[in-house]
């Protein structure tokens, strides 16, 4: 099934993210314990984000077909929240083959390991304002979970009696069982959807060479139980359901999921960056669009109307020159065939600084009327560029704006010259 590295994080800071909103089974979670476990949830995502200094998650994930081990996932997880630092180790056993991951992440640099030779590669990152980023973001913050959260709660029905609450020693256990008979029509349809066409679709039961569920599909059961400790944080949380499906040739399976993920360390955990002594170093920078390959030659043509025709009068060119550390330099000019004059013939040199270009690849240079300008520079297609010159630069909310020197007609797409 599809669970994305991005997924597994979010399914280790919020139990209820998975169980009561991103999961196709979130029905098994209703009942008289319903408000009380989802304000526990909420609870606990409010203070593992604003709260606590730091905190460590581990998350299993195992898939079944008829019984048998497809895949699963274990990933151990350490937020330091106060200081902006996470490290994510992720173990993959799918078929036998064992597939590991391992990531540091902090203000400056983001660290990958590549086992296949246990080199390393490190990313600086730019250097823009994060003053506002979280390590650990709050999705019941989000517009898109408070309005799940509404039609969840609307959705509640008949099922008020499945969650129990359990309390000793100050913590408290909630457990619920949803059976085939329990479950309505509704809810069954809602989840036979989802699974078919979000959590395995066809694409995804190729790639793991499974039986693509396509036909009378239903939830068979589900069942949870999470704990609560003395702080209203929930602590741990099991999570398991299975469904019956049809394949292409009407062979009946049963796929299973079974989800795990305790939190644990709080305010004791140590987030550390790796040690690379000694060690198989690539150094880089985070989010470079162009590097030694785009070295060369674009041009397009200069067309004019003519009546009622389009007239070539000449040609247009880029040249990168040289592309060191995410730097661009290059050069720009116009040549126009004989018997078209232009009023002016524009060439001038342009660069662009790796810091500022947070959003785009920002690009200066000075106008026949020595103006300093920008403009912006980025790949289209496989090997061609696209450029806008005169341009005004928005990078606090990702956009701008550009005229192109007020030229009518100006063609941006840049063709690569391959001599």
């Amino acid at each position: 099934m599809k669970f994305s590295k991005k997924t597994a994080t979010l399914c280790a800071f919020a139990l209820g993210v998975t169980l009561l909103a991103a999961s196709a089974f979130a029905d098994t979670m209703l009942g008289s314990g319903f408000q009380s476990l989802k304000d526990s949830i909420k609870t606990t995502m409010s203070k593992l984000t604003n709260d606590v200094d730091n905190f460590s998650a581990n998350i299993i994930v195992s898939t079944k077909i008829d019984g048998q081990v497809i895949s699963e996932s274990t990933n151990d997880l350490k937020f330091d929240v106060t200081n902006k630092a996470k490290e994510t180790r992720e173990k993959i056993v799918k078929k036998g083959e064992i597939t590991e991951f391992y990531k540091y992440d902090n203000e400056n640099q983001i660290i990958y390991k590549n086992f296949e030779d246990d080199s390393y590669n490190v990313y600086e990152k730019r250097k823009y304002n994060n003053d506002n980023n979280k390590i650990v973001e709050n999705p019941f913050e989000e517009e898109q979970a408070k309005d799940a959260e509404k039609i969840l709660d609307a959705f509640v029905g008949s099922l008020q009696d499945v969650i129990e609450i359990e309390e000793s020693g100050g913590k408290k256990m909630y457990t619920g069982n949803l059976s085939e008979t329990q479950i309505p029509p509704l809810a069954n349809a809602i989840a036979s959807f989802v699974f078919k066409y979000s959590i395995l679709d066809e694409r995804n039961a190729d790639r793991l060479d499974i039986p693509y569920p396509k036909s009378n599909i239903y939830l068979l059961n589900a069942s949870g139980k999470a704990i609560e400790d003395e702080e209203g944080i929930v602590e741990s949380g099991i999570f398991t359901a299975s469904i019956s499906a049809q394949d292409s040739k009407g062979i009946e399976h049963i796929y299973s999921l079974d989800f795990s993920v305790d939190i644990k360390d709080i305010n004791n955990t140590v987030v550390v960056a790796p040690n690379l002594d000694g060690q198989k170093v690539t150094y880089n920078k985070e989010g470079y669009e162009f590097d030694n390959k785009y070295i060369g030659k674009y041009k397009n043509d200069i067309v004019k109307r003519e009546g009622n025709s389009f007239v070539k009068v000449g040609e247009r060119f880029i040249e990168i020159i040289s592309i060191e550390d995410g730097n661009v330099k290059g050069k720009y000019y116009e040549v126009y065939n004989e018997g078209y004059d232009a009023d002016n013939v524009r060439s001038f040199d342009f660069y662009s600084n790796y810091d500022e270009s947070i959003h785009f690849t920002i690009i200066h240079y000075t106008n026949d009327k020595s103006e300093n300008k920008t403009g912006i520079i980025h790949r289209t297609g496989t090997q061609n560029i696209n450029v806008s010159f005169n341009a005004i630069i928005d990078e606090e909310n990702g956009g701008y704006s550009y005229s192109n020197d007020d030229e009518e007609g100006f063609d941006n797409t840049f063709i690569r010259i391959f001599e």
